[in-house]
């Protein structure tokens, strides 16, 4: 097949998304696929025109953040038929806005850490948030990944600088309770739950984004300290979180777990980094699975879904408009 790498973008995960898209090529080339590197620009929707005429079979995005994670080019690629791995538009962009998800979550009955929603305009008293939430509490912009903007703050003037942070990525902020315990993340590929990975970070209790990307960053505990039943606990409130965002292909679902060992869904990423440090690459390789494995199951699983949902080839909107 013609295959499409889409990574780097304009988001401030570029740098993340480049080492993921050159993984992922270079497996997709492994796997006897002829396979190119896009790193889109405003002229993404030509390009990508162009690439379809000139027979692309497939799209992979490893674009990580806004511009990619969020449903855009997933809304682009449907809109020019072509295929591409992973979640569609919607469940995209419901993921992307962690406000939108945690609503979601609430209504389905799915444990998520209460919040307090703020859009920049009234003024935020550290008290009110402290009496609603309690210390140390978590500040993170609406719409961002790999913890940009995020910030655990105990006091007012940490308070204070944590707003100006998360405001500096977002006009849409979230402060989170936070919860102390254990950092657990699940890899899903089409519902199946690959082994909990239990994350500690090699500085404080902070899984920020040197943690997650600098070369010894953080440890990935495989199998994680939870209990069987703790364990079960969190892998129903993971698949729970992943059904009822309309989630497909691989996502990665970050949680707390509290002392009694009570799960608390964080946030679903619908696009997880694949990357030397990555979780989900090592979620699988507990299964045995090679890099390359996964990259070739998440293919096949992207495939048979377009299968099941044919887009025509010819007609396109672009040629309509010419007539």
């Amino acid at each position: 097949m013609r295959i499409v790498v889409l990574a780097g973008g304009r988001s401030s995960e570029r740098q993340v998304s480049w080492v993921t898209g050159k993984a992922c090529k270079r497996a997709l080339e492994d796997l006897g696929h002829q396979v190119k590197l896009i790193d889109p620009e405003v002229d993404l929707p030509l390009r990508l025109w162009q690439e379809r005429e000139a027979g692309c079979d497939f799209v992979w995005i490893a674009l990580h953040g806004p511009g990619g994670e969020d449903g855009v080019v997933q809304g682009m690629l449907d809109w020019l038929g072509l295929p591409y791995q992973g979640s569609g538009r919607l469940a995209s962009a419901l993921a992307m806005d962690k406000l939108v998800s945690k609503q979601i979550f609430q209504t389905e009955g799915i444990p998520t850490p209460e919040w307090i929603a703020w859009d920049n305009q009234a003024p935020l008293p550290w008290a009110e948030c402290v009496a609603a939430l309690g210390s140390p509490l978590v500040i993170k912009p609406s719409n961002e990944g790999s913890t940009v903007g995020i910030s655990i703050v105990e006091d007012e003037p940490s308070f204070t600088q944590g707003l100006q942070l998360a405001r500096s990525v977002s006009s849409r902020i979230l402060l989170e309770r936070y919860i102390p315990g254990k950092e657990i993340t699940l890899s899903i590929l089409s519902g199946q739950i690959l082994p909990a990975i239990e994350i500690i970070p090699a500085q404080g209790s902070f899984y920020d984004y040197e943690a997650k990307y600098a070369p010894g960053g953080s440890r990935h505990i495989i199998p994680c300290s939870l209990s069987p039943a703790g364990l079960a606990r969190c892998e129903a409130a993971g698949l729970r979180a992943y059904q009822a965002l309309g989630c497909e292909g691989l996502a990665r679902v970050d949680l707390r777990v509290d002392a009694a060992e009570n799960p608390w869904v964080l946030e679903v990423n619908t696009l997880p980094g694949m990357t030397p440090t990555s979780l989900c690459p090592d979620a699988a390789a507990a299964l045995g699975w090679t890099f390359t494995e996964l990259v070739e199951r998440m293919l096949q699983e992207a495939l048979q879904k377009a299968s099941l949902t044919p887009a025509a080839r010819t007609g396109s909107p672009l040629q309509e408009s010419q007539n």
